[in-house]
């Protein structure tokens, strides 16, 4: 395997951290050492201390990939100068969610793979979400070894009849990957196209694909998109927003703040890097107990 050292200002990483967060699936893992499909390729990554070793891709993609080069302490000063700008003063829950979570990075995916995986996550578990990916890359994946598939391009995804997507435990999704599929190889330059706008003129092109809604597009926009500011909105993060911040939004109505309104908010409270806020927040939870919850937004 491939290896790199991380220096001082990358620091402090935290692979597991980052790859079992909720921002990827159908990543295995055998003690240390992880894998899964990234951009086309079958990889492979373990951390030891400072040192990452991979296989799979190049030095460039690794660093790219897992956020490696994100200027975290930037990041972290922006996120609490914007808080005391609000509020006035130190938000000391973020605080301590924030030291339970370093080393998290926000992964740069392939549109398409975050894209297809978001469609299959809705109103699902991490165990679940993870099956029918590996499902759906076992049996319409490109093969690369006798066990392991990359992602199906559109093309192929396509022309997948929906009694057999069915199978691969999509469910009700299975209409959405295929029309979705139909309408990315049909248009090719679709992702280019959204590359090139800002986050809300990106979030309305993502919500005309079928099984596209208001969280699958944050999380396509926040983890393939590099739209920092993106703030996926689940039943964990509306909890906390709710509990610990609904003092702190101003609006006129009473009742359920809706999905825009928090989203609004996370970005006037955390800054420009309120995406990484909400992981801070939605990092926490114990994944050895508790699963992705639910989405409360159906697509």
């Amino acid at each position: 395997m491939k290896s790199l050292t991380l220096s001082k200002s990358q620091l402090p990483f935290d692979l597991n951290l980052s790859l079992s967060c909720g921002q990827i699936f159908g990543w295995k893992r055998t003690r240390n050492t992880w894998k899964g499909v990234h951009n086309g390729n079958i990889v492979t990554i373990r951390q030891k201390g400072t040192l990452i070793e991979y296989d799979g891709l190049t030095k460039p993609d690794v660093i790219r990939f897992l956020g490696i080069s994100d200027p975290v302490s930037d990041i972290i000063k922006s996120i609490r100068e914007h808080i005391i700008a609000y509020k006035g003063s130190p938000d000391h829950f973020f605080e301590t969610m924030h030291s339970k979570s370093q080393g998290l990075r926000i992964l740069r995916q392939h549109p398409w793979e975050c894209l297809v995986s978001f469609i299959c996550s809705a109103n699902s578990n991490v165990s679940t979400i993870g099956k029918r990916i590996n499902l759906i890359l076992g049996r319409y994946g490109t093969s690369c070894t006798f066990y392991e598939n990359t992602f199906p391009d559109p093309a192929v995804l396509s022309q997948c009849k929906e009694p057999e997507l069915r199978e691969c435990l999509t469910g009700y999704r299975a209409p959405y990957l295929i029309k979705t599929a139909q309408y990315i190889h049909e248009h090719p330059d679709f992702f280019q196209q959204v590359r090139k706008m800002n986050y809300h003129q990106a979030k309305d092109m993502l919500m005309i694909l079928p099984g596209v809604g208001p969280k699958v597009a944050d999380c396509v926009l926040l983890f393939a998109f590099e739209h920092l500011n993106a703030v996926p909105v689940d039943i964990r993060i509306r909890k906390i927003i709710e509990d610990q911040y609904a003092s702190l939004i101003h609006t006129d109505k009473s009742g359920k703040l809706s999905y825009d309104t928090i989203g609004g908010f996370c970005r006037e409270y955390f800054g420009p890097y309120a995406g990484y806020a909400q992981q801070y927040l939605f990092a926490t939870r114990d994944l050895e107990k508790e699963e992705v919850t639910k989405s409360a937004e159906l697509p």
